[in-house]
């Protein structure tokens, strides 16, 4: 071979060694996607966090168990959580820390309606699309680009829980005549009790005799029970957030006799530890307004649920937090990237009726308007039964039939 060939034939063979080896080196492992949650872990609101958290986790773990998000290599989906305690300038502080700690590509959160409109607040800023299940009308009447609104606003739920009592009561020879409101002053109470006061009591010849709003936490709930007792509402809307202030409120009902049926506001209302503390006979009949439960056909979700976390029943926490985990993969696989920005654009486009991502919502629909509300959102009722939170209206979805009040 001559001189000037060898050197030649040395940088072939080593190019090819080189193909050779990125030819069977493997592949990069997809990189971790990060979603965050903002909810109160800690403080009256904490029970509510730790059901969103074992949503959450329970759709992480179904996800990642699946191949993970297949327009990313199979990446997994990886949760940052952080504690909104129990104000708002701690749950603004938490959804600083955990958005500007590292990427994140979508948050969920966080619970009450007063903690959510500072979170999404900095969501905003910062740019992450936020995904949330409370109920106020004004988070989403900001002109805010980030934000979608998965529930039913407030203001809609006042006026769909106001017709379905007077019907049940006008079906059953006791008209409704009489109100009361009961419950604290924290943003979405504030926008349901807002209509009935304006209008929607009017409307219907019910006169409001009991208007009693606090700021939590309660001092004591017997002045407020004893209005109750007095005015002797046809209804009482109730809309305690948390659970101690509650608590408080219903035995007083139970120790002063008062016979009013309620109508809460919220699935606070149908947390397990109720029954523990003031007993299936005071639970029986009140009913509650919710953004989502389980409803008819979804009995393997809930057992798998139940089987997992060993909670007694699901509940809207854990089921809206389930369905915006894979939400927010159904959004990634189709902007194909973890960017915040294209997973917005992804949302913001986003149709689909079926799936996980659905499961919690009736209709069983995802679409978003240009505020970010979900298209058709529909308020379930629910009504505790022999210790138990059963959906109840819809009828079409209702996993059992409506008791009125004895």
């Amino acid at each position: 071979m001559r001189p000037l060939a060898r050197p030649l034939v040395v940088v072939v063979l080593a190019l090819a060694l080189a193909a050779a080896v990125l030819l069977i080196r493997p592949a990069p492992a997809a990189e971790d996607v990060k979603i965050a949650l903002v909810a109160p872990l800690s403080g009256r609101w904490a029970r509510q966090g730790q059901l969103k958290k074992m949503g959450a986790d329970m759709a992480i773990e179904e996800i990642n168990s699946q191949g993970g998000i297949k327009a990313l290599g199979g990446a997994k989906i990886v949760l940052r959580e952080a504690d909104a305690g129990d104000s708002v300038e701690k749950a603004v502080s938490a959804a600083q820390r955990v958005l500007t700690r590292e990427k994140i590509s979508a948050g969920i959160g966080s619970w009450l309606s007063s903690f959510t409109l500072g979170v999404t607040e900095v969501a905003e800023r910062l740019q992450v699309p936020w995904l949330s299940l409370s109920y106020a009308d004004s988070i989403t009447e900001r002109g805010f680009k980030y934000t979608f609104q998965t529930s039913p606003v407030s203001s809609l739920q006042a006026e769909q829980a106001l017709d379905l009592v007077t019907d049940l009561a006008r079906k059953n020879n006791r008209p409704i005549k009489k109100a009361g409101i009961v419950g604290d002053n924290t943003a979405a109470s504030m926008f349901f009790y807002k209509p009935l006061r304006e209008k929607l009591l009017a409307a219907k010849g019910i006169e409001l005799v009991v208007d009693d709003v606090w700021t939590p936490p309660l001092a004591d709930a017997t002045a407020i029970v004893q209005k109750l007792r007095s005015g002797q509402p046809d209804i009482v809307f109730y809309g305690a957030t948390n659970f101690p202030d509650s608590i408080q409120v219903l035995q007083k009902v139970k120790e002063f006799g008062v016979k009013s049926p309620i109508q809460g506001v919220g699935a606070w209302l149908v947390t397990p530890e109720y029954v523990k503390t003031v007993g299936k006979d005071v639970l029986d009949n009140i009913q509650t307004v919710v953004a989502a439960h389980p409803m008819k056909g979804q009995d393997e979700l809930v057992k798998k649920f139940k089987q997992r976390t060993g909670e007694p029943f699901m509940t809207q926490d854990p089921l809206c937090t389930y369905a915006h985990v894979w939400l927010i993969k159904e959004a990634i696989e189709l902007a194909k990237s973890a960017d915040p920005k294209a997973i917005r654009d992804a949302l913001a486009k986003i149709d689909i009726s079926s799936g996980p991502a659905v499961s919690a919502f009736y209709p069983s629909r995802v679409k978003f308007d240009e505020r970010g509300r979900r298209v058709g959102a529909t308020p379930l009722i629910v009504q505790w039964q022999d210790g138990e939170p059963f959906t109840v209206v819809p009828t079409a979805v209702a996993t059992r039939p409506i008791v009125w009040h004895k």
